[in-house]
């Protein structure tokens, strides 16, 4: 196996739902990349467009929605990025039937934090990768002078929280199911978001990293998970119930007194989730680790 992305025109396929587009980079100076939307035929048509492409490698977001004979079509390197954990059984055996060492099936898997399950454990997975964003749609830095609020419909505060923000702010209600480039566009004119989640920050939803690479202020009454490091207080605010009331009647009365936090998560996000950044080391650590792999073990000559 040659080493990827020894010259600049590598082709690179990366497959996944619409949803998935923001998170996708559109151009990058290490590699030929395309973007190709899964439909409901389980990636036969984007499997065919990569084998005609010419792909040398395929990314695929969500790999266990590939039937296994549509995986075996997918051209060069293939890599499964599990963007959202899985849960149950069912779900487990369908990815694991996806991995194949003889080269038809998925060659390396991410997983988007720490730990894998042990009923996943013996997979060969590369590393730990949180679903990235493509920062360079933001050409600019935040736009403080933007305080509109957000909230989405799947992740509001509870009622009686939200008519009490109500009281002293406008609040605008972000629908689900919005094409990405609308969903963008709202993201791009606002300044706050508001997120009640049960569980870690975008382990399943990719809305509150979205919004962090936009400049907006995020208070959210849960943290993301711990080893992606993105700070409470310094890049986000935890604020719940009440805080949450207290923490918008502050932006209120001052609008520039969170300004710091929203520079900060900025940066966060373009040092650290940048997508072109991420999936250039992923290809270069599969390519490597696979080429050692091929070679076999080698210990110190005899002599």
């Amino acid at each position: 196996m040659k080493v990827l992305l020894s010259s600049a025109r590598t082709k690179v396929a990366i497959l996944g739902r619409p949803m998935f587009e923001p998170h996708v980079p559109r151009t990058a100076g290490w590699a030929e990349l395309r973007f190709l939307a899964l439909g409901e035929d389980e990636g036969a048509a984007a499997a065919e467009e990569a084998r005609t492409w010419g792909a040398e490698a395929c990314l695929v977001l969500e790999p266990q929605r590939l039937a296994p004979g549509v995986v075996a079509r997918l051209p060069g390197m293939k890599i499964g990025i599990v963007p959202a954990p899985l849960d149950g059984d069912e779900a487990f055996a369908k990815l694991s039937a996806l991995v194949r060492p003889d080269g038809s099936g998925l060659r390396w898997l991410t997983w988007p934090e720490s730990a894998v399950p042990s009923g996943l454990a013996s997979l060969p997975w590369l590393q730990t990768l949180p679903l990235p964003v493509d920062t360079h749609r933001v050409s600019e830095g935040p736009r403080l002078q933007h305080t509109r609020i957000l909230v989405p419909e799947w992740a509001s505060p509870a009622s009686p929280v939200l008519e009490r923000i109500r009281e002293r702010a406008d609040v605008e209600r972000l629908p689900g199911g919005l094409a990405p480039s609308a969903l963008l566009e709202r993201l791009e004119g606002a300044g706050v978001l508001l997120h009640s989640a049960h569980e870690p920050l975008g382990r399943r939803d990719p809305l509150p990293m979205l919004a962090l690479s936009r400049g907006l202020l995020l208070i959210a009454d849960t943290a993301f998970p711990a080893d992606w490091y993105v700070e409470p207080e310094d890049e986000f605010l935890v604020r719940r119930g009440e805080a949450m009331v207290r923490a918008v009647d502050e932006l209120v009365r001052r609008p520039g007194s969170f300004h710091a936090v929203r520079v900060r998560a900025w940066q966060k996000v373009q040092e650290a989730f940048d997508a072109s950044a991420l999936f250039q080391r992923l290809l270069h650590d599969a390519s490597l680790l696979s080429v050692v792999e091929e070679r076999g073990p080698t210990g110190p000559s005899a002599g």
